[in-house]
């Protein structure tokens, strides 16, 4: 590599912050960086600078009319030069705007140690990319982008729950019965070993455990707003053993169902004063 190309890349920094605050964020940049600091479109014309520039910083914290139609003045004035927008006012539209507009890049500010190294590789290679002779051979590509999303990622659960959409639908409206995975692994066209392995990793928890919390669920409901006693719930949730039911539900809840039942009531039952006070509280109508 050339002296010239092991050079540091070269940023034009305009600071369109309302307390004129960019000398916080050049220092995160200053070690690997040669700044000049510029004013506006005058500084910008000195050809001298512009054609040696690498990148021109936009710093905003609140970005206004006037320094985002600045921004699209540069661009349209000098296309050939790369366009950072900094900003700490952040939102998606902002964003989409800005890429509509032709930044090259955007951070959101502070920003992370990750962020700032992500964007100093992507600089140096920019840098290196610029000063490469132009000829008939094709230019190396600049690659940018080292990770997906994070987006992504959180995608991923309702992906892989797809195969068992099926199944899952099954038990929302069956959970009362008896629901052998077996069967659930055949409505889905898998073995029983492969049906169990995707169950646990898209669901977080076993096809069994999966079962008894929807049960779980539903007999809470009944004991809190309903009055049918312990055992008929027992039932209704699918459990033939009200015995076993109140040893799931504590395991499940830690407290008994008649614990859960006597909350509700102690809350149903207020003091006179309570329900007075309760009463003037509340809306008209």
């Amino acid at each position: 590599m050339s002296t010239k190309a092991a050079g540091k890349p070269l940023l034009l920094w305009i600071d369109l912050s309302c307390d004129q605050v960019a000398e916080q964020c050049i220092e995160q940049f200053a070690a690997q960086c040669r700044i000049v600091r510029a004013d506006g479109l005058d500084s910008l014309a000195d050809a001298a600078v512009q054609t040696h520039a690498d990148m021109l910083c936009l710093q905003f914290d609140r970005p206004d009319d006037h320094g985002l139609h600045l921004l699209l003045e540069i661009k349209r004035r000098f296309a050939a030069l790369p366009i950072t927008m900094l900003t700490l006012q952040h939102s998606e539209e902002l964003a989409v705007w800005a890429f509509r507009a032709g930044v090259w890049d955007y951070l959101v500010l502070p920003l992370s140690s990750a962020e700032r190294l992500r964007y100093l590789k992507a600089l140096h290679a920019l840098h290196e990319l610029r000063l490469q002779p132009a000829g008939p051979a094709p230019r190396q590509r600049l690659a940018r982008v080292e990770r997906l999303p994070e987006c992504v990622r959180l995608n991923r659960g309702a992906e892989a729950r797809q195969p068992l959409h099926a199944a899952l639908a099954h038990i929302d409206s069956h959970f009362r019965e008896r629901i052998e995975e077996r069967e659930m692994a055949e409505l889905c066209r898998m073995s029983v070993v492969r049906f169990s392995r995707l169950f646990k990793q898209s669901c977080g928890i076993g096809f069994q455990e999966y079962v008894m919390g929807k049960r779980m669920q539903a007999a809470e409901d009944l004991l809190l707003n309903s009055d049918t006693p312990i055992a008929g719930i027992a039932g209704k949730v699918g459990f033939k053993d009200p015995s076993y039911f109140a040893r799931a539900f504590r395991q499940h809840f830690g407290h008994s169902p008649s614990s859960c039942r006597q909350a509700r009531q102690q809350a149903d039952h207020l003091p006179p004063a309570i329900e007075r006070a309760s009463a003037a509280a509340a809306p008209p109508g």
